[in-house]
Parts: structure tokens; C-alpha cells; sequence
């Protein structure tokens, strides 16, 4: 059987390079701002449901078989989506708001079998507090850090572990693939596992 992600996010092939499982990488089409429009009256846990259901749907379409992961992330605080921070400006407003404060982190899978377009799909959330980050910390973090392609303009697995205090939920779900919450899917859809490992 093939395994395919339907994105081009370093840190998703990490995880699944973690669990030496097989797959190839097949970046969706899917034209995400528009999406984002449409569904701006919707709860940030339905808009990354619906982009991963469109991305692993988009790569679907191009292949005969196989299955596809498709996944999006988003950090929300108040309700309020943060997305990818487009410069220096926006990743200071967004540390701000984290300062001393608990936000969620959601990410959408959809698992879809190319074969028959059945599909799967579940929503993660985990929380994730910082403590107060100081202005001199926030100058740093804006100079040594790879903050452009993250939502939040964060990563746990980088520089921000220095701000982060505690976690409640999976840890992979802030990296951008919730390991259990995928498992899962695969055994929705009578799909063992194990088959897409490079040893199994």
C-alpha cells in the first residue's frame, strides 16, 4: 500500500520519518486563502476540518490508489486565529498576546483512500502556555529565530521551548501531525498501520 502526504511541511515528513513509516510527498493545489474567506464565520476547529479534508481530497484526485494525509494547523487565542506571521511587526503582536497566557493549538487530518474517495477525518486540539516573555527576549527571538512558515510564528521543537511552560494534549499536534489522533483514522478505516512502516 502507498502512503501519501498531501503536504510539503518539513516537520509533518519529520514525524512520519520518526515512525519509519514509508511515504511520498504530494503538495495539494488547494487554494487555501479562498477557503479561509468562505468559512471566516466558521470555528477555527471547522476550518482546518475543512483544509484538511480539501488538501487530502485535492492529491486524492491525481493518484489511482493509495492513501492520503492531509493536514492543517492553525494557533488560536481568544477565538482569534494566528497564522503565519508576515514580518517582524506581526510576530511581536503575536508574542505579546502569548505572554503569560494559554493558547490552543487545532490541527485537521483527513485520511482519504484514493481508490474509492472514502475518507476519514478528526480535529486535535492542545493547549499550549507560555510565561511572560520579556521585550529584550521577544528582540532575540525575532533574530535568531525560523518564524515566517510557522503558525504563530512558533515552533515547540525550536527556539519558543524557552517560553513554553507546559502543554496539555498530544505534543506532535503542536509540531503539525497528531500521531494518535492519525492512528486512529487508519483504524476507522480498517487500515493496519503497521503496513506503511519501511520494516513492516
Amino acid at each position: 500500500m502507498k502512503l501519501i502526504l498531501a503536504s510539503s511541511s518539513p516537520r509533518r515528513s519529520e514525524i512520519l520519518e520518526t515512525l519509519n513509516m514509508k511515504f511520498v510527498v504530494v503538495k495539494s493545489c488547494v487554494d487555501e486563502e479562498k477557503i479561509q474567506a468562505e468559512m471566516y464565520k466558521n470555528t477555527p476547529a471547522e476550518l482546518v476540518g475543512a483544509l484538511s479534508k480539501a488538501k487530502s481530497h485535492d492529491v486524492a484526485l491525481q493518484q489511482k490508489d493509495g492513501f492520503v494525509i492531509g493536514a492543517d494547523t492553525v494557533v488560536v487565542l481568544d477565538n482569534k486565529i494566528y497564522g503565519k506571521p508576515a514580518d517582524s511587526t506581526a510576530l511581536r503582536e503575536m508574542l505579546t498576546a502569548f505572554s503569560g497566557r494559554t493558547h490552543q493549538v487545532l490541527t485537521g487530518v483527513t485520511i482519504t483512500e484514493a481508490s474509492s474517495g472514502k475518507f476519514v477525518s478528526s480535529v486535535a486540539m492542545t493547549e499550549v502556555s507560555f510565561r511572560k516573555v520579556e521585550n529584550e527576549e521577544m528582540i532575540w527571538y525575532e533574530k535568531n529565530a525560523n518564524y515566517r512558515d510557522k503558525a504563530g510564528g512558533y515552533a515547540i521543537q525550536e527556539h519558543a521551548a524557552l517560553f513554553i511552560t507546559g502543554i496539555n494534549g498530544c505534543y506532535y499536534n503542536v509540531v503539525g501531525l497528531p500521531i494518535h489522533e492519525t492512528l486512529k483514522l487508519f483504524h476507522q478505516l480498517d487500515i493496519d498501520w503497521k503496513e506503511f512502516l519501511l520494516n513492516g
